[in-house]
């Protein structure tokens, strides 16, 4: 499934499983997983930075 595929879905979900969709993304940006410099490349952080950056409205209205 593509990243454009699950944010269609997420768009379907009720305000109460958006407000855990969004948990758990934040969840995941702190995990030590994505802390860790071994695993995970700057590109891949660059990314990452990216697509919050660019769809923090997104996010923003799936935490409503």
């Amino acid at each position: 499934m593509s990243g454009t595929e699950i944010i269609e879905e997420i768009r379907k979900l009720s305000s109460e499983e958006r407000k855990q969709v969004v948990a758990y993304v934040n969840e995941i940006q702190k995990s030590d997983a994505l802390d860790s410099d071994e695993d995970i490349t700057p590109e891949f952080k660059r990314v990452v930075d990216e697509v919050f950056t660019t769809n923090a409205e997104l996010f923003r209205k799936l935490a409503q």
